[in-house]
């Protein structure tokens, strides 16, 4: 797909407003997404069908490059991409490794979770024998921010994805200590507001559809 002439400009401008909230949903309306911004308009299904969406898609391959910017599972469990203002936060509350992020957690899931400790892998290099589709389950880890996923393309052209710990995400991209939990998450369902019951360890009773 060739690159519009308008993706820099397009950037430009979901680039400043990440910096500003510090959190964006790659797409959805459970809170401000780069898709939404980028057409100027909620999309209703994948923006995948949306006229627009080669400009999107580049948007979206800038944000991956931009050396500030990171993605994690945060909001509404889906792609949501962080400004390094919340990385600490975000980095702290994964590693708070919290009840909620173990609840109902297969032991197959939780051994996956152990190697991942040790060391990154990939996923198109795992022999996965437990229960459910790996792609599932691993989506379910990054969900409760137990792993810190990052797509890559093979030799063969297809997608995989490596599991790191976010310790070791920490440590490679940023540095300093990292705050309590409970500080993390209070500063990011700040910056979030009426949206933030839509991050994962908020009770689901307390979700509504937007």
């Amino acid at each position: 797909m060739a690159r519009p002439d308008s993706t820099d400009s397009a950037t430009a401008r979901v680039l400043a407003e990440l910096e500003h909230r510090g959190l964006l949903l790659q797409a959805g309306n459970e809170y401000t997404s780069l898709a939404n911004l980028v057409v100027g308009a909620p999309i209703r299904g994948s923006w995948w069908a949306h006229p627009q969406s080669n400009l999107i898609y580049w948007v979206c391959q800038d944000l991956d490059a931009h050396p500030r910017v990171a993605t994690a599972r945060l909001i509404a469990g889906k792609v949501t991409h962080l400004w390094e203002s919340v990385w600490a936060d975000v980095a702290g509350v994964a590693l708070a490794r919290d009840a909620w992020q173990w609840r109902d957690v297969a032991a197959p899931a939780r051994a996956l979770v152990e190697r991942v400790d040790t060391a990154p892998l990939r996923t198109d290099q795992l022999d996965w024998t437990g229960p459910g589709k790996l792609g599932e389950v691993c989506r379910s880890l990054e969900q409760r921010l137990l792993v810190k996923a990052d797509e890559v393309h093979t030799d063969s052209g297809r997608h995989a994805k490596v599991l790191s710990s976010w310790r070791t995400w920490w440590e490679a991209h940023a540095s300093g200590p990292l705050p309590t939990p409970e500080s993390a998450r209070e500063r990011l369902e700040a910056r979030l507001g009426d949206a933030a019951r839509w991050l994962p360890w908020v009770p689901r009773k307390k979700r509504r559809d937007p």
